[in-house]
C-alpha cells in the first residue's frame, strides 16, 4: 500500500524552529516467501531423480538442501531413541548415492533446508510390527564430508570434524552457490543485538573510516559491504573494546559465526576492490584461505597438501573492452588454469583460451588437475 502525505507545512514549522533537517528513508521493502521455501523447512518428499548435483551439492528448485530417507523400516524405535542410529543424511553427490544410482534404486527422499537438525522419521518395528513416527537428530555421511573435503576431512583428523559437523556452519560455508538463505538464517540474523545497534554500529565504522580491520579494505564507498564484528562473541556486548569493523568475507570467516549468508555478488565486489586496493596478495597457504571463497576451501586444503602452487585469488578476466567477463575463485594465471564458482564465468574463461574446473570437478579430478599445476 502506498501513502501519500503532505507534510510541507510541518516541515515549513520545523525550518523556523532553526532546526537541520535529515535525510531519512521509510521505503520497506517486503520479499514473500515462496511456497517451495515454507515446504523445504518443513520437509518434502521427492523422487531422488528430481534433486540436482550439479555443483556437486544436494540442490531442489535452485536451493541448497541436504536429503534423508524417512523410512527407517524396523529399526526405526532404535533411531528414534538414539539419532546415531538412524540413516545418515547427505549433503553432496558422495559415493553412496552413487552407487543407488547405478542400481536404479531411485527411493524417495525427504529434502530440507532447515538448520535445526531434527528430523521427521517413520517405520514398523520389526518386534511389534507397530507403526511409529517422530523426530531424531540423524548424523552426517562420512562419504559426504569426504566427498567434499569438507574442512579438510580426507586430509586432517576425521573425528572432530565429524563430530562437530554444524548445519548452519556447513550451509554458510557454501552459501555463494546459492541466492536463496535456508530456513532458519533471516529468522535468526537479528537475535540478540541491543535495540540501539545500528547506532552502535554505524560509530564504530565512522571511528574506523570504514576500513576492515582484517584485510585492510576500504569501504568508504560501499558501507554496506562492511560489518561491525563483537570479538567476544556476545552481541550484548557493545563495549567499543568488543567492537571492530570487518569486510562481509571476513566477518563471516570468524570463529563460530554460522548463519552470515553472504551473496556471492558481494563476495565478488569484496574481492574486486581488494584488487584495485592492492591487497590481494596470497604469500603463503594462511593468506590463500583468508582471501578464498570459503566454498572453495576443500580445494585449497588439497592444494596446500600436496604442495602445488598457490593459486591466485578472484581473477579477473576482461573482454576487449575492458569489462569483466569471468571471475575465477582460485587461478594460475600463468598457466590458464583456474577454479570457478558460476557455470557462467567459467564458459567465459574457457572461451578466453583458459582451462577451468568447477569445485566438484576440482575435487573429483583432482589427480588431473595436479598434473596440469606441476607441468
Amino acid at each position: 500500500m502506498e501513502l501519500n502525505v503532505d507534510l510541507s507545512l510541518l516541515l515549513s514549522a520545523v525550518k523556523k524552529m532553526g532546526a537541520e533537517g535529515i535525510s531519512f528513508d521509510i521505503s520497506h521493502e517486503t520479499k514473500p516467501i515462496e511456497p517451495i521455501d515454507t515446504q523445504l523447512g518443513e520437509g518434502l518428499e521427492v523422487n531422488f531423480k528430481d534433486i540436482e548435483f550439479d555443483s556437486g551439492l544436494a540442490s531442489y528448485q535452485g536451493r541448497q538442501v541436504l536429503l534423508y530417507i524417512k523410512d527407517h523400516g524396523g529399526r526405526v524405535l532404535e533411531a528414534l531413541e538414539d539419532g546415531s542410529k538412524g540413516k545418515r543424511f547427505h549433503i553432496s553427490d558422495c559415493v553412496t548415492l552413487g552407487e543407488m544410482r547405478s542400481k536404479g534404486r531411485f527411493d524417495r527422499y525427504v529434502v530440507t533446508n532447515s538448520l535445526n537438525g531434527i528430523f521427521k522419521i517413520s517405520g514398523k518395528d520389526w518386534k511389534s510390527g507397530v507403526e511409529y513416527e517422530g523426530e531424531t537428530s540423524l548424523l552426517v555421511c562420512k562419504n559426504c564430508l569426504k566427498y567434499l573435503n569438507y574442512r579438510g576431512y580426507q586430509t586432517k583428523a576425521k573425528g572432530p570434524i565429524f563430530n562437530d559437523f554444524e548445519l548452519a556452519d556447513f550451509f554458510d560455508t557454501y552459501s555463494s552457490y546459492f541466492k536463496y538463505m535456508p530456513s532458519g538464517i533471516a529468522d535468526s540474523r537479528n537475535i540478540g543485538y541491543t535495540d540501539d545497534w545500528d547506532e552502535i554500529s554505524k560509530k564504530v565504522k565512522t571511528t574506523f573510516n570504514y576500513i576492515c580491520q582484517k584485510c585492510g579494505l576500504n569501504l568508504i564507498k560501499n558501507k554496506a559491504l562492511l560489518h561491525t564484528h563483537h570479538i567476544n562473541g556476545v552481541k550484548h556486548d557493545n563495549s567499543l573494546s568488543n567492537l571492530t569493523p570487518l569486510c562481509a568475507d571476513c566477518h563471516r570467516k570468524q570463529p563460530d559465526h554460522q548463519h552470515l549468508f553472504i551473496k556471492y555478488q558481494d563476495t565478488k565486489s569484496i574481492n574486486h576492490l581488494r584488487h584495485q586496493q592492492g591487497l590481494v596478495v596470497a604469500d603463503n597457504w594462511q593468506d590463500v584461505y583468508n582471501y578464498a571463497d570459503p566454498a572453495l576451501h576443500g580445494v585449497v586444503d588439497l592444494l596446500e597438501r600436496y604442495k602445488l602452487p598457490l593459486p591466485d585469488i578472484g581473477e579477473e578476466i576482461n573482454d576487449i573492452n575492458g569489462e569483466i567477463i569471468s571471475e575465477l575463485g582460485l587461478a594460475w594465471t600463468k598457466k590458464k588454469i583456474g577454479v570457478a564458482i558460476e557455470k557462467e564465468s567459467a564458459i567465459a574463461a574457457k572461451a578466453k583460451g583458459w582451462n577451468v574446473y568447477s569445485m566438484r570437478h576440482a575435487l573429483t579430478r583432482f589427480e588431473e588437475l595436479a598434473k596440469l599445476l606441476r607441468q
